[in-house]
C-alpha cells in the first residue's frame, strides 16, 4: 500500500496493486458476498443489508457493533471507476466521497483510492489506518478460487 501526499489533511489517496484482473477487482466492490468477506472494519463481521449498484443507487452495510455504513453511487464505469458517498461506522463522516480508479496493468490491477471530505485530520488518520487492512483482506479474497466474481 502506497499512501500519496494529498493537497490537504482531509483527503487520503492510497495505491494498491492486486494480483487479479481489473474486472474481478471491480466486481469485488459491488458483489454482496464478496463485500461480506473483505469489507470488515477492525475485523468485525458485516452484512450487506442493501446494495443497488447503479448511479443514484445506494448501499447499506450493517456491522456487528450495531453501526452501519451507508452511501450512494455517484459514478460507475465498469470496470474502470467507482465513485460513492461514504458515511457511518467509526467514521460518522457525512459528505465524504470515495473514488476508486481500477488501472489495468496486465496480470495485475492497480487501485487508486481517493477518500475526500474527511471532516478532520483525525478522521483522515482513521481512514489511513483502516483502508490498508481492508485492502489486505481484499487481496486474500481475490486470490480465493472459491469466490465467483
Amino acid at each position: 500500500m502506497i499512501p500519496s501526499a494529498s493537497h490537504n489533511n482531509t483527503t487520503l489517496v492510497l495505491r494498491r496493486t492486486f494480483t487479479a484482473s481489473r474486472q474481478r477487482v471491480f466486481r469485488a466492490w459491488i458483489t454482496p458476498v464478496a463485500l461480506e468477506h473483505w469489507l470488515r472494519p477492525r475485523g468485525m463481521s458485516m452484512t450487506v443489508r442493501s446494495l443497488d449498484a447503479r448511479v443514484g443507487g445506494s448501499f447499506c452495510f450493517d456491522l456487528e457493533d450495531g453501526s452501519s455504513m451507508i452511501g450512494t453511487y455517484l459514478q460507475i464505469v465498469p470496470p474502470e471507476k467507482l465513485v460513492f458517498t461514504w458515511s457511518g461506522g467509526a467514521a460518522q463522516n457525512r459528505g465524504a466521497v470515495v473514488t476508486l480508479d481500477f488501472l489495468d496493468q496486465g496480470p495485475v490491477t492497480e487501485v487508486v483510492l481517493t477518500h475526500e471530505g474527511l471532516s478532520t485530520p483525525e478522521r483522515r488518520a482513521l481512514a489511513e489506518g483502516g483502508w490498508p487492512s481492508l485492502f489486505d483482506t481484499l487481496a486474500s479474497v481475490l486470490s480465493s478460487p472459491h469466490l465467483d466474481l
